[in-house]
């Protein structure tokens, strides 16, 4: 997408004007602004400095390590600041929906729990924040991330690392390098009552210190949907000079989400519906780092993270008892430290890096640790990555892209993943194969998945008598379309079909897109006004959750389900309005949550330059 959201800073450019002597009441001549008197040709004085403080940018403050895209056809599942905003995401799991082999699993709209299934598998899914894994520590989840409640606002980058077997999500909080205040203010508004308010400062000192404050709070109130109230801050501390880096970070977020009804489409609402929940959630870490992973030679990061969630069983801001999940611990409040080093080398095509983790879990240290080796050139690019996770399962997956030619793109990718405990399963592989050909700037690819029997965690936070059950080995075909249509108007086109249906993984799903943007820079050359209007539509058939040894015991409504969204940008507010299943056709993402009609969601985003 564009960047929408980028900031514009203009100076306006002061014109001297005419001084009056007092003593003769004469005008006198500004000073001339040339170097050289065009009639003399001696040199004439220098003007004087302005007395408004410059700005400057200071070295910035320390990021994560990144993957290497490894995609084919020029694809990229990366999003900078301004282009997360502008793809009109409210939450990581509405982002994450376009990325092929996606399964958007969800309950409603805003407060409802939202999965991310790789291929029908949604604990493949693992999310990184900074370089801190963030281990689900919530009971309500059953292991499971669920990306409603992760900040999508708190972030600079959002960057997918799509291997055959896993789904890495890689996270970077927002940072600031400048010397001159940012501030930014959001409001959104739409249908569920829902009202958005977002906040940003932050600033950078002569010294090198950096301060940032956010916040965002939203609620909605829906009769077919959960719904409630959310509250998150974020704050960092931190200096930065040369190539050494210091800093510390928090964020925490309170949650008041009440039960989502269920059975609505297809019968009377019964009572296993998504539980209420009230509670707080959060991440702290400080971090030393030195020197960038992008750039080349070697570089270390040293971060101690604390992962915080909290249960509050009094009553809910709506006077209803905060019902747990059932089998919660005792215990409402769960912390883990993790502390993790990790560090590489770059030099050229070549990255190499490795990282050791060690929690705390229990009042016992479980290390884990895992090593990464990329390499690209023009012809080929190809990285491989190990790992031991914190339940002894050990993952393993190569992905390489080939390009013989310009016009052609060859992609591989192998997974492996061998659990340490048989209750997890046997061991279960996934090989992906694609091809693309570019004709006439167009790109027109197709593939090939095949993934093992395998053995999958249940949506308990969806349902609470779901429990593990294992499907069959299964493969599927995808396609997909991108490139140029017509006076700038872009076509995006991902489909996947399986040889059978499975729970969590239609059989078929298609996303389509259609696309324009400009700037239009023959009339705004100095792009203060730009112009983004999209058309999506999204197919999938039938979901399936098991009931007892049934795969196919509760089947959810499949659907075309039509959006569309227009942003407009003058000088530094954007103004944008989407309309979210425009034909009000009634679905199911999940069996039994009935999903919301005719959704609009509209405000305005302003950015400030002090």
């Amino acid at each position: 997408m564009s960047v929408l959201g980028a900031p514009l800073v203009g100076r306006a450019q002061a014109v001297p004007l005419p001084r009056i002597a007092a003593d003769s009441g004469k005008v006198r001549a500004a000073p001339d602004s040339a170097k050289v008197d065009s009639f003399s040709f001696k040199a004439a004085e220098p003007p004087k400095r302005d007395s408004i403080r410059k700005d400057s940018i200071k070295a910035p403050i320390a990021r994560a390590y990144s993957p290497a895209n490894l995609e084919i056809a020029q694809r990229s599942w990366h999003w900078d600041r301004d282009s997360i905003f502008a793809s009109g995401a409210l939450t990581l799991g509405d982002l994450l929906s376009v990325v092929p082999g996606v399964t958007t699993l969800t309950a409603g709209f805003l407060m409802a729990p939202q999965i991310a299934a790789l291929h029908g598998d949604p604990g493949a899914t693992k999310v990184y924040l900074d370089g801190v894994e963030l281990d689900q520590l919530q009971p309500r989840n059953g292991g499971i991330a669920d990306l409603a409640f992760l900040p999508l606002w708190t972030l600079e980058d959002v960057s997918v690392e799509r291997s055959a077997g896993e789904l890495r999500v890689h996270l970077r909080t927002w940072r600031v390098d400048n010397t001159t205040p940012q501030t930014r203010v959001d409001v959104l508004s739409g249908s569920d009552n829902m009202n958005l308010f977002r906040g940003w400062y932050g600033r950078r000192f002569d010294n090198g210190i950096a301060l940032q404050f956010s916040g965002q709070q939203y609620s909605t109130l829906s009769s077919t949907n959960p719904y409630g109230d959310n509250l998150g801050v974020m704050s960092r501390i931190g200096w930065a000079r040369g190539s050494w880096s210091v800093d510390a970070m928090t964020v925490r977020q309170s949650i008041d989400r009440q039960k989502g009804p269920r059975g609505l489409l297809f019968g009377p609402a019964t009572s296993d519906g998504v539980p209420a929940f009230k509670g707080n959630e959060g991440t702290a870490y400080a971090r030393i780092a030195w020197r960038d992973p992008a750039s080349d030679g070697p570089w270390v990061q040293l971060i101690a993270a604390t992962l915080r969630t909290a249960e509050d069983h009094s009553t809910s801001s709506t006077g209803a008892p905060a019902v747990a999940v059932p089998g919660d611990s005792v215990d409402t409040v769960r912390t883990r430290s993790e502390y993790t080093i990790t560090g590489g080398f770059t030099r050229g095509a070549l990255r190499l890096s490795a990282t050791t983790r060690v929690r705390s879990v229990e009042h016992h240290a479980f290390f884990s640790s895992g090593a990464r080796a990329e390499y690209a050139n023009r012809f080929v690019a190809i990285g491989a990555f190990t790992e031991q996770a914190l339940d002894l399962t050990k993952y393993s997956d190569i992905t390489a892209r080939f390009t013989p030619a310009e016009w052609l793109n060859i992609g591989a990718s192998a997974s492996r993943a061998a659990p340490g405990d048989t209750a997890l399963g046997p061991a279960r592989s996934s090989t992906r194969l694609e091809a693309a050909l570019r004709f006439r700037d167009r790109w027109i690819s197709a593939g090939l998945i095949s993934r093992s029997a395998q053995s999958m965690l249940p949506l308990i936070e969806m349902d609470t008598s779901l429990r593990r059950f294992t499907v069959p080995a299964a493969t599927g075909l995808t396609v997909g379309i991108r490139g140029p249509v017509w006076r700038g108007w872009e076509l995006d086109i991902d489909g996947t079909s399986w040889n059978d249906p499975a729970p969590y993984r239609p059989q078929q799903q298609l996303h389509t897109r259609l696309w324009f943007q400009s700037w239009f820079l023959e009339r705004f050359p100095r792009k203060n006004f730009h112009l983004a209007v999209e058309l999506t539509n999204d197919y999938r058939t039938a979901a399936y959750l098991p009931v007892g040894k049934n795969l196919f015991g509760q089947t959810s409504r499949g659907g075309s389900i039509w959006g569309s969204m227009v942003e407009i940008r003058i000088s530094s507010a954007v103004i944008s309005w989407q309309y979210r299943n425009m034909a009000g056709y009634q679905y199911e993402s999940v069996p039994g949550y009935l999903m919301p009609r005719l959704l609009n969601i509209y405000g305005v985003r302003w950015e400030f330059w002090n």
